[in-house]
């Protein structure tokens, strides 16, 4: 007899799964599924102010990068387009911006990673956590050679660019540039990045 396929949704959240139970799995729409070594991650999709403004900010910042660099980024993309998983971590993620280089070897599965992402942090001591720390190391096991972290509540954006098994550490405040290394020349106003407070009121 068949074994039913697990059903992830936000009730199953805290749910110890292998890597198995977690890709076969079948889950309700509207939430973000996350497995954080063996613990099944489950969150609202954020599409509202300020985390939904700040992605799409970076997402036209690419665009426009793309457009006048277009020898240097094959794709990028959000939670949607990326599921990074790590086997070996027991861990699978979804970051909110990724992108791929023109080059980029090929995995085991016919697929060119990423080599950059960027998490926008959302409010409340376990989402802090989960992109300061856990995905700190995740992402470093994974093979990302650079990831930003970008922090409203704060108002900064820390870059991590790879530097063989650890990472190197810049953080950028209002008044200041943010830039990495992956992406020659993009380089963004970190006070730009808010939104305005007449778009965060704004809920037509």
């Amino acid at each position: 007899m068949a074994t039913a396929t697990f059903l992830m949704s936000p009730a199953t959240r805290g749910r110890s799964l292998t890597m198995d139970e977690y890709l076969d799995a079948d889950y309700v729409e509207g939430y973000r599924y996350e497995l954080a070594q063996g613990v099944l991650e489950v969150t609202k999709i954020p599409k509202g102010r300020p985390h939904g403004r700040i992605v799409w900010f970076f997402t036209l910042r690419l665009a426009d990068y793309h457009r006048d660099h277009p020898e240097i980024i094959d794709f990028f993309g959000g939670a949607g387009e990326y599921h990074l998983v790590l086997p070996t971590m027991v861990s699978g993620r979804n970051p909110d911006v990724a992108v791929t280089l023109v080059g980029t070897p090929k995995d085991a599965d016919g697929e060119r990673p990423p080599s950059l992402a960027i998490e926008v942090v959302s409010p409340g001591k376990r989402a802090r956590e989960r992109d300061y720390i856990t995905k700190r190391q995740e992402y470093l096991a994974y093979g990302l050679r650079e990831y930003w972290i970008v922090d409203p509540v704060a108002r900064r954006v820390t870059v991590l660019v790879r530097n063989g098994d650890a990472w190197t550490e810049r953080v950028f405040h209002d008044g200041q540039t943010a830039s990495g290394l992956v992406l020659p020349g993009f380089a963004v106003p970190v006070a730009e990045i808010w939104p305005t407070p007449e778009d965060e009121n704004d809920r037509a």
